[in-house]
């Protein structure tokens, strides 16, 4: 079987659809010899930044010289991004064989029943799994994919379990308030562990949960703190104090990263307090080289194009406000493209009025709203915005509108996100 013929196959268990549970993942895994099992980990959950904070965190762990594994999803435009050690993707090769491997493992764990076959992400999550402990790796940052509580990656007892700023998504499955989520996201706390959240409405519930398990808490914008020192088009400084002081410079963008900055610090101190040398200079080093494509990436210039992959309602505000900070005064072209499960009202009243022209494409999902519907939404912003079938013609079409001194801005999913970059900067590997 070729590569895209296997990853066909592996894309064709999604029909199974999303089933929170672990009896699944945890009877799979056994079948694998329980690989979990023989590496350190840190687990990060939460609405927005939850990448962003694997990644920063991954960063710094590298540069204090331990061998790490980075585990986060969806991807933008490889499979294998999702599935990576010390910054190198997983091989094509080694997607295949570890897949070939884990049949015998599928079988005994589906037993030919379809309610019990696992799903494309508890696949995905025990294949990195096996991946990471096949390699030794020392730590494994891994990122849930939805919740907490009953997602496939919570198998692990991380060292450090990271809750994010906490907003509605996946209210089908999470529950209907933050408060029911912030209870879910929680879930991923395990006794003995350090746990790290920022200061924010459901703080107290995800405190008590971690204190009802023995574990210690540290609240960034309470017990560790940022202030942002300066920002401009290549990064940006900022001071984290918690107890000590440190500088730091990060080069990804966007008023929301300095929070996230810090959220990850706080996880790379948890780590410290749990045994972990990690050098002062490790942690400078580590942010400064930190790198996380589609978040407020800026990847071409005259015009200038930005790809960003914001996707949900509470990111939307503060993407907006990002902007105006970075472009002042600027009026974008956004392209966008956004799925069918978002408040297309957000996204309305958030960019509406600071674009000057839309152009609306349906990335090949699925689950993409289609294009009419996301016009309609913005209605009040365009009479008649752009229409066109691909993300691809969609970012051309806005980089010739925009001329040679404006601005494009791609956004509204990963999966838009991830087609724009594969059209910008060619397939990657």
């Amino acid at each position: 079987m070729d590569y895209d013929a296997l990853l066909n196959e592996l894309y064709r268990l999604e029909r199974f659809g999303i089933k929170l549970g672990l009896e699944t993942i945890t009877e799979l895994l056994g079948h694998m010899g329980n690989p979990h099992r023989r590496f350190k980990t840190v687990h990060v959950t939460g609405t927005n930044g939850k990448g962003s904070v694997c990644a920063f965190a991954a960063s710094v762990l590298r540069k204090a010289g331990y061998r790490v594994g980075l585990y986060t999803s969806p991807h933008l435009v490889r499979f294998n991004e999702r599935i990576q050690i010390d910054g190198a993707e997983i091989p094509d090769a080694d997607v295949a064989r570890i897949y070939a491997e884990m049949q015998p493992a599928i079988a005994k764990t589906s037993g030919g029943s379809k309610v019990r076959q696992p799903t494309f992400f508890e696949v995905t999550t025990a294949m990195a799994f096996h991946y990471f402990a096949e390699r030794a790796i020392d730590i494994g940052v891994i990122e849930v994919g939805m919740g907490g509580r009953m997602d496939a990656t919570n198998v692990i007892h991380p060292l450090v379990a990271v809750v994010t700023r906490i907003g509605l998504e996946h209210t089908e499955h999470l529950g209907k308030t933050e408060d029911r989520i912030a209870r879910e996201k929680a879930g991923i706390i395990k006794p003995g562990c350090r746990v790290v959240t920022v200061d924010q409405p459901t703080a107290p519930l995800i405190i008590a949960q971690a204190h009802a398990l023995g574990c210690p808490v540290a609240v960034v914008g309470q017990d560790v703190r940022y202030e942002r020192l300066g920002f401009d088009r290549t990064g940006q400084r900022l001071r984290i104090a918690d107890g000590g002081s440190i500088e730091l410079t990060i080069p990804l963008l966007g008023s929301y990263q300095p929070e996230n900055a810090a959220i990850a610090y706080a996880a790379v101190r948890g780590l410290s307090q749990m045994g972990l040398e990690i050098p002062e200079g490790a942690i400078v080093a580590g942010f400064k080289e930190t790198s996380w494509p589609g978040r407020m990436q800026i990847v071409r210039s005259h015009p200038t194009v930005i790809v960003d992959g914001t996707h949900n309602a509470p990111g939307v505000p503060t993407l907006a406000t990002s902007l105006k900070e970075l472009f002042p005064g600027e009026k974008p072209v956004f392209v966008l493209g956004i799925l069918d499960d978002k408040d297309l009202g957000t996204f309305a009243n958030a960019l509406g009025p600071i674009a000057s022209r839309l152009v609306i494409a349906r990335p090949e999902t699925p689950r993409a709203y289609p294009p009419e519907t996301i016009a309609r939404a913005f209605s009040s912003h365009f009479e008649e915005p752009l229409i066109v079938a691909k993300v691809s013609e969609a970012v051309d079409r806005a980089i010739s509108i925009a001329g040679r001194d404006g601005l494009v801005v791609v956004t509204g999913s990963i999966y838009t996100a991830g087609e724009a970059l594969a059209h910008l900067q060619g397939p990657q590997g």
